[in-house]
């Protein structure tokens, strides 16, 4: 008889046998994938050669979506990812849009008097 292993997932994945496509970094071109299951978490892929790349991005061309992917684990041609929340790095700021020039880089200040329209007389 043969056991079957316990669920370790957060979320049950939707069975949905989407064609999708793999992109690689320094592999030129895309290359055919079934997205067998997916969550929000995760996907199980399905590909007609085994994957050695750790980290690819899944593409589905029907839905103008790009996901980055970490292999977590693989048996033959079928792989288990999880998605990658990618951080973009800050743009660095241009010298030539900042100037500072401190005694003009913030608006002059008004007394408070002036600014609430009341007067402190201490008199």
């Amino acid at each position: 008889m043969i056991e079957r292993s316990m669920e370790r997932r957060a979320l049950p994945r939707d069975v949905i046998n989407l064609p999708a496509l793999l992109s690689f970094d320094g592999i030129m071109g895309l290359h055919p994938c079934v997205v067998r299951d997916i969550n929000a978490f995760g996907a199980r892929l399905s590909t007609p050669y085994y994957i050695f790349a750790s980290e690819f991005d899944l593409l589905f061309s029907s839905l103008h979506k790009r996901l980055a992917c970490r292999v977590v684990w693989r048996r033959a041609t079928i792989s288990g990812v999880v998605f990658v929340v990618l951080r973009r790095a800050p743009k660095p700021v241009s010298a030539s849009i900042v100037h500072l020039n401190l005694p003009y880089a913030l608006p002059p200040v008004r007394p408070v008097s002036e600014a609430c329209g009341i007067s402190f007389d201490m008199h």
